[in-house]
């Protein structure tokens, strides 16, 4: 969503100066992490800081084009900023300008404004005769005078900064499969997220969703304990899905990473691992289910020797880079070292010293092993494999 802070930073060296003007960046004031994580690279990028209100100034002149550094791709354009330096702006930006006012010897006819969507510090130069200026300054209304979360129901209809429009499903903790950093897997954990329903079975989730307003209240608030098992009916049909991307182009998952499994009331930092012995049959019809989602974290296995090995499901484009197809008669497997006491928060996998990234893997069959286990996580008294 298109809007203009009220305050913007400028930042430029007075060292190497290439131009009669110093070559500054701007970026917005704001209470966001990414704007505060911005500004503070800026503080230490360069030797002048100065703090300018946003308004919108006559005096914008086309100064140069140029590539910024030797490797850039793209020719970029210099403004002559009317408080003193130069700015760059974008091929798309001038011609987004062109095509709502003149430009003579260089001079924007119009008075312009630095904008930006959402809370992203990449400014764009907006002239006020712009259908998109009246747009942006709508938008920078709403976010002003956006409702306070405590004011806002489970159930309502919200609209987000974002622009995306859903139901209110409340505050609650989600957790998926196991994830690996380097050899040792744990459950993915995302704490506090707040949750809107844009349709059915599709989700997004934020830490701060930056809700505008409440387009509809709800007659029948839900509380989070319901609004718990709502979501977590949905993610039991197979067929949910979570994203926490603004598009939300997408409507399934790729992998298992980042594919939601339980929605919680509960904050829980480790969650808990067990192994649940089960037949051939169920670990056949787990395989299954594993290799669909790439998810190497339900299923163990154990050999005649009382090892236990985790399968090797491959993430899918692994499959196109000439790696043998998996299946329940050829797949690679991972040792791990054996839980010395249950329950735990992690599984770590045994580097096999033997084997060289030029060497394949022995391949085995599910028949060949003689116990089977289905990886358990807990969250409180709620589980899920």
């Amino acid at each position: 969503m298109l809007n203009i802070a009220k305050q913007i930073y400028s930042g430029w060296n007075t060292i190497g100066k290439k131009h009669e003007l110093p070559e500054a960046e701007v970026i917005p004031f704001g209470n966001s992490a990414n704007e505060k994580k911005r500004l503070q690279n800026i503080t230490k990028k360069y030797t002048v800081l100065k703090e300018y209100n946003n308004i919108p100034l006559p005096g914008f002149t086309l100064h140069k084009t140029d590539r910024k550094n030797w490797g850039s791709l793209d020719q970029t354009w210099l403004i002559i900023d009317p408080r003193g330096y130069l700015v760059r702006i974008s091929n798309d930006n001038l011609e987004n300008i062109l095509h709502v006012t003149g430009i003579t010897e260089g001079l924007i006819q119009e008075k312009c404004v630095w904008a930006r969507e959402d809370s992203q510090t990449k400014m764009v130069l907006v002239p006020v005769s712009s259908p998109t200026y009246l747009e942006a300054s709508q938008n920078t209304e709403l976010i002003e005078s956006k409702v306070n979360l405590k004011d806002v129901q489970i159930g309502d209809t919200v609209m987000l900064q974002n622009e995306l429009v859903g139901t209110y499903m409340g505050v609650l903790s989600l957790y998926a499969p196991l994830d690996s950093s380097g050899f040792v897997y744990k459950p993915q954990i995302f704490f506090r997220r707040q949750i809107i329903k844009i349709e059915d079975k599709k989700y997004h989730y934020q830490t701060d969703l930056k809700i505008l307003k409440v387009i509809k209240k709800t007659d029948n608030p839900l509380t989070r304990e319901e609004s718990m098992e709502y979501l977590n009916k949905d993610i039991a049909s197979g067929s949910s899905y979570f994203t926490n991307l603004i598009g939300m182009s997408g409507s399934s998952y790729y992998s298992s990473r980042g594919m939601i499994k339980l929605a919680s009331v509960h904050a829980v930092p480790k969650v808990s691992i067990t192994l649940e012995e089960i037949t051939l049959s169920e670990a056949t019809n787990l395989f299954y289910i594993a290799l669909t989602i790439c998810d190497s974290g339900m299923l163990i296995l154990e050999n005649v020797r009382g090892r236990k090995v985790m399968i090797d499901f491959p993430y899918t484009f692994s499959n196109f880079s000439g790696r043998m197809p998996t299946t329940i008669d050829s797949f690679e497997i991972d040792y791990i070292e054996e839980p010395v006491d249950e329950p735990y928060d992690k599984l770590t996998q045994i580097k096999d010293t033997n084997v060289t990234s030029s060497k394949t893997k022995p391949r085995y069959s599910l028949d060949k092993f003689v116990k089977f286990y289905k990886i358990v996580k807990h969250v409180k008294q709620d589980t899920y494999v």
